[in-house]
């Protein structure tokens, strides 16, 4: 055997190959639909009217969202409602998971009524919170307004946007509680007990050497609750319906209005494109706001 080849096969050990069936299924699932969506944001197609047909628009439908003070407006406010939703559950996640990481009474019945939101369908979590919970006729919050004698308050008509927030947080929160939980867990118990004979407080315990070695953790919970929450629709489409007016749309949202109502496949796709490209580049800065503060630490 030549020295190439043996280096090749010390490079690539044959245990890899049999990772490529799995990242072939994977990118064909993953890449043909985008490459599809790509191919039809060019393409002029408004699907109930057969009669004009399809046409190649080039990047006339991208110019038309560019020049769109609309779509400014939605994509600021997708990214204040995330941003909200992402800062809000990282930081209550953390505080529960150290909670559920220490030796209390009721920590198995703790953990399992606070991760239980996140495996209910975010459809049917809508439904329940805008008809059993605050609708105010035969709901939570107008039965007990109606024993306290107050006026009760539409929360869905007049407090769309921190609404969804709130249901997003509470969706998606004990994913993050889950994540950071394995992380807390992981770290050795030698340097907890160190840090303990050095006299470090508790804020100094929690903050100065429990957070920065779960870094890692904090940063797939941020990119991948990133990445549900911009997708997220089916708690807007249930609840707010991205009312009054538009003043609960997001992106994804948005993508979906201009399909099914629109009926402009064309649109629809290149909106798909510039989400896509808006969720990866925040992403980017996520990884290295995240990565420059554990170098700060180390």
């Amino acid at each position: 055997m030549s020295k190439i080849a043996r280096n090749m096969k010390k490079k690539y050990p044959v245990e890899r190959s049999f990772v490529v069936p799995a990242c072939v299924i994977v990118a064909v699932a993953t890449q043909v639909p985008f490459i599809l969506t790509i191919i039809f944001s060019a393409l002029q197609w408004n699907i109930v009217r057969p009669d004009q047909g399809i046409t190649i628009s080039g990047l006339s439908n991208f110019i038309y969202y560019l020049g769109n003070p609309e779509f400014y407006m939605i994509c600021l406010q997708t990214i204040v409602m995330i941003g909200a939703a992402l800062l809000s559950c990282l930081v209550f996640g953390y505080l529960i998971a150290l909670m559920l990481d220490c030796d209390i009474p009721g920590k198995t019945i703790s953990r399992t009524l606070i991760l239980s939101p996140f495996f209910i369908m975010t459809t049917t979590t809508g439904v329940l919170w805008k008809t059993v919970i605050l609708n105010t006729n035969f709901g939570w919050v107008g039965m007990i307004a109606d024993w306290m004698g107050i006026k009760a308050v539409d929360f869905v008509s007049y407090y769309a946007r921190p609404l969804v927030v709130f249901l997003f947080v509470w969706q998606w929160m004990p994913f993050f509680v889950l994540v950071l939980l394995g992380g807390l867990q992981g770290i050795p118990g030698e340097v907890l007990e160190r840090a303990s004979l050095d006299g470090c407080s508790w804020f100094e315990m929690v903050f100065k050497i429990k957070l920065p070695m779960i870094f890692n953790h904090m940063q797939v919970a941020l990119m991948l609750g990133l990445i549900f929450l911009v997708k997220e629709f089916g708690l807007i489409l249930t609840t707010t319906g991205g009312g009054p007016g538009q003043k609960s749309y997001t992106l994804t949202y948005y993508i979906y209005k201009t399909l099914f109502s629109g009926s402009n496949v064309g649109r629809a796709a290149a909106l798909s494109v510039i989400t896509v490209v808006v969720t990866l580049t925040v992403i980017n800065l996520i990884f290295r706001a995240i990565k420059k503060r554990r170098a700060a630490y180390e």
